[in-house]
């Protein structure tokens, strides 16, 4: 059944319960008045359908369940929880903080410089047009050298890291993603402890079974500039 509704002196017809899905701009646009409004969202008769299903009466139960979720207590946000990147070195897991994390690559070529690359420097390597120095993280972490290449294994990526204006690409074996670590669930680091530098690796956390070790990117990469530069 048709319905009328006056503006500015004439009248609009709405032939059908929602035209606008019909004859409208979402149908085969067969409206008249479309030459007028151009779009259903300015015509009378979609704002008239509006309000009215936003005056409908409420259905049972919908203001109950909105109490109670209004009325549950809010949640305490752990405001030292840090955002870190977690990747795999060889056997050890490790974490940077996000903020000293620029992009994250698939593996590509390094080439290797005459007379500097190493244990510590392995070469540059194209990212977006500009050439990074490409390090060895085993070698700036005092680990023992991977049995293969990073480049070899599927899963390796290539991690660029800036601090203070100078970017480092490091290859690692995995990056397993992003994550919240609560600043109540890092714990110190033994002075037992094996495997990266410790000098580098300021606090342990749990993640998914697995300890990460969390690393300072003020000390590996300031550190990482003066044997660079040195």
């Amino acid at each position: 059944m048709s319905h009328d509704i006056t503006i500015e002196d004439r009248q609009v017809v709405a032939p059908m319960a929602d035209c606008w899905r019909h004859v409208g701009v979402t149908g085969d646009r067969s409206c008249p008045e479309l030459k007028t409004f151009i779009h259903c969202r300015n015509c009378p008769v979609l704002s008239a359908a509006a309000r009215r299903f936003f005056d409908r009466p409420a259905p049972a139960g919908y203001l109950e369940s909105w109490r109670e979720i209004l009325e549950q207590p809010d949640v305490a946000v752990d405001a030292d929880a840090r955002g870190v990147l977690i990747f795999r070195l060889g056997t050890e897991w490790l974490a940077l903080p996000t903020a000293a994390v620029v992009e994250v690559t698939p593996p590509r070529q390094v080439h290797r410089l005459p007379h500097r690359s190493g244990p510590l420097l392995a070469g540059i390597v194209n990212i977006r047009g500009q050439l990074q120095l490409c390090v060895r993280l085993e070698g700036v972490l005092g680990m023992d050298a991977p049995a293969t290449e990073p480049a070899a294994v599927s899963s390796a990526r290539l991690l660029v890291v800036e601090r203070a204006g100078a970017r480092w690409v490091f290859r690692v074996d995995e990056v397993a993603g992003v994550d919240r670590v609560p600043g109540r669930s890092l714990r110190d680091v033994p002075a037992t402890v094996s495997g990266a530098d410790t000098r580098a690796t300021v606090a342990l956390f749990a993640w998914q079974d697995r300890t990460v070790g969390l690393l300072d990117e003020a000390r590996l990469l300031d550190g990482l500039q003066r044997r660079i530069s040195g």
